[in-house]
């Protein structure tokens, strides 16, 4: 039987895993400042994707990565623990989503490039227990009896403090390819998903020191997207301890 050239390049039994790991390398390697380095590395990149019928998109997908992070002892996370999820998954540019298991408290799942997931969750992890512990310390300071009060300050508290951080994370710019990348591979491993939302606490009239105070309890946090999937953590925030 005769097959095209492009058929002809497909190899039955191919390692794909290592073949992409291998284009992933030469891609990198024509990022080189040396211009006839990056041209070699470039053209080794395409003559295996032809060789063993590898697409872009597989690439991609083949560097998409998941990390998990705690609930905190929440079984149904409240609204600044979704929003923070969010803008923590909009800065490193990943997917998150609430992953349940029968009975056991839910998991923050950041999906991502490379070291991008790894980096978003500890992120939250750290920003997460701050928040709580600034948000809890600042209920305690309240000369209040009406719990349900105290809790819905609590809440204002910490959705000023987001406000603050979300200020920083809009300054950062998506890119659309790797968004499309995600969707693929949760498509492909998940099937479909649900939003999982919760309502955010309307302030009141007489909430102006609420709003003030978890505004400067954020003032001190700092979140940074780094420039190469270094996988550095440290880079990622600055005076969160």
């Amino acid at each position: 039987m005769n097959h095209s050239a492009g058929e002809a390049s497909h190899q039955p039994n191919m390692d794909k895993p290592k073949i992409i790991s291998k284009i992933q390398k030469c891609l990198r390697l024509a990022e080189s400042g040396n211009p006839n380095e990056a041209a070699a590395a470039l053209r080794q990149a395409q003559g295996l994707m032809r060789k063993y019928g590898i697409q872009e998109a597989d690439v991609h997908t083949l560097q998409i990565q998941e990390s998990t992070a705690g609930s905190g002892g929440y079984y149904n996370p409240p609204y600044w623990a979704l929003a923070l999820s969010e803008l923590i998954a909009e800065a490193f540019d990943c997917r998150v989503y609430i992953a349940r298991r029968h009975e056991a408290q839910p998991q923050f799942r950041f999906i991502g490039l490379e070291q991008s997931a790894h980096v978003a969750a500890y992120s939250f992890t750290v920003l997460y227990r701050q928040l709580r512990l600034a948000r809890r310390s600042y209920m305690k300071s309240l000369a209040l009896e009406d719990r349900q009060e105290v809790r819905r300050r609590g809440n204002v508290f910490a959705q000023a403090w987001l406000f603050r951080i979300a200020r920083v994370v809009a300054e950062f710019v998506g890119d659309p390819e790797v968004q499309a990348t995600i969707d693929e591979y949760v498509q492909a491993q998940y099937g479909d998903t649900c939003d999982l939302s919760r309502e955010h606490t309307p302030p009141e009239s007489g909430d102006y020191d609420v709003i003030l105070s978890g505004l400067r309890a954020a003032h001190k946090v700092h979140l940074f997207r780094p420039m190469h999937d270094t996988g550095c953590r440290k880079m990622a925030l600055d005076a969160c301890a």
